[in-house]
């Protein structure tokens, strides 16, 4: 045991490496598809749901912990009406694994304590990762990651011209914009550590600006109208935060950040501005894309098993395509969690997510990170499914417990 301990003591938890492990699995794809990143990250959760229960982390001590296992047991309940609804049983396998598994991160969020800046600086160098990656074979274009694109069903047609139309990277466009934006506000953690200006460092700002810029730049060439409009919402928010309201940085660097900004747009005014143009289509097609969606929305909601209990999770996902009477819904994860879980389960998500929220909102200098990964998870899941993804769901529901943490009662974190 206590090698283990000195493991821990010098590497941290293993929900600290969570996002790197999975993001090498998907980057290991490249070299062979028999490689599933799926598994590997369901492996992962299985090992970190043990470590929280070994370290104590899984408690009963708040309603809100009560609520948490509620939910999780709800929602394994929800197999019961799945079957009877005629849905095969590896469809609730599936779905649970992806959606339903990581809310085990709450408990990870909720005792996280000292080590969150090693957490947050672990996740947004995964996601630089990815989006370094994506950026260098999206401008190279080589053929092999053209047919690898191809295989994976990035793109229609394997040619450069195809591949270009967004950036996929190894785990695709949706999810490769939801990780940018996400890593855009772990990156704004090192612009004032956490709200401690005592311990906010140059060196540190510049570590954490880098980190922005490359995080933005993921997302915007990921061409998701949902990311695009998540982009230009953080970059409001975390300014409006650390130049006004907290007051974190002097207000010189906003005036440069905002000449700059205007510099880099007047440059691809004159050098490339098809690209500023795609993007400005892409934004105004926003509307559409809700409009086309919502007839989607309303065929699964008036289709659903039972008003109360919904459908069982997994009957909207994609997991139930092809099968009879089954209403997928491809783009809007809260539509979708509403039908699966239906008015109990989801007023019971509601009410974990709003309480999270108003907590909060009362201590904004502490938590302005958590509530802008929980608006940009929300966000994009109205027109995206990417809160039922394994890259996706585990930093929103961290957000919550974080935002939950015993440190925030009043009491220590049990950290081993």
């Amino acid at each position: 045991m206590k090698i283990f301990k000195d493991i821990r003591q010098k590497y941290g938890h293993l929900y600290e490496w969570y996002y790197i492990l999975v993001i090498a699995g998907y980057t290991l794809t490249l070299i062979s598809l028999k490689v599933r990143p799926g598994v590997i990250a369901g492996v992962l959760l299985c090992l970190v749901t043990l470590e929280l229960i070994a370290d104590r982390c899984v408690s009963t001590k708040s309603f809100i912990d009560k609520l948490i296992l509620f939910y999780i047991g709800y929602n394994i309940l929800s197999v019961i009406w799945l079957h009877a609804s005629g849905m095969p049983f590896s469809v609730f396998i599936g779905e649970f694994t992806v959606s339903i598994f990581p809310v085990v991160f709450y408990f990870a969020g909720k005792s996280v304590g000292e080590r969150l800046p090693f957490f947050y600086e672990k996740f947004t160098l995964a996601v630089v990762f990815a989006g370094v990656l994506g950026i260098i074979l999206y401008i190279t274009a080589p053929q092999f990651y053209i047919d690898y694109s191809y295989d994976l069903l990035f793109i229609s047609k394997a040619d450069a011209a195809t591949m270009r139309v967004r950036m996929n990277s190894v785990v695709g466009c949706t999810l490769l914009g939801f990780l940018g934006t996400a890593g855009m506000m772990t990156g704004a953690f090192f612009l004032g550590d956490g709200g401690k200006k005592e311990k906010r460092e140059t060196r540190g700002c510049l570590k954490a600006v880098i980190y922005i810029a490359v995080c933005m730049v993921t997302a915007v060439m990921s061409n998701q109208r949902s990311s695009l409009v998540t982009v230009i919402l953080v970059l409001v928010f975390i300014n409006y935060l650390i130049f006004f309201k907290l007051e974190l940085l002097n207000k010189k660097y906003f005036y440069i950040e905002a000449g700059g900004l205007v510099l880099v747009l007047i440059l691809l005014c004159v050098i490339k501005p098809e690209l500023l143009l795609k993007i400005w289509w892409r934004l105004e097609s926003l509307p559409g894309a809700v409009s086309e969606r919502s007839e989607q929305w309303v065929a699964a909601v008036n289709n659903m098993y039972s008003t109360w209990i919904g459908n069982g999770l997994g009957a909207n996902g994609h997991r139930a395509l092809g099968i009879e009477d089954a209403h997928v819904i491809a783009d809007g994860g809260l539509v979708k969690l509403y039908c699966e879980e239906g008015v109990i389960g989801f007023s019971v998500f509601l009410f974990i997510v709003l309480n999270a929220v108003k907590k909060g909102l009362g201590d904004i200098k502490d938590f302005y990170v958590e509530l802008g990964l929980i608006a940009v998870t929300l966000l994009q899941s109205i027109g995206s499914n990417v809160i039922a993804f394994q890259l996706a769901a585990p930093i929103f529901w961290f957000a919550i417990g974080r935002i939950n943490c015993s440190e925030a009662d009043g009491e220590i974190p049990d950290n081993p």
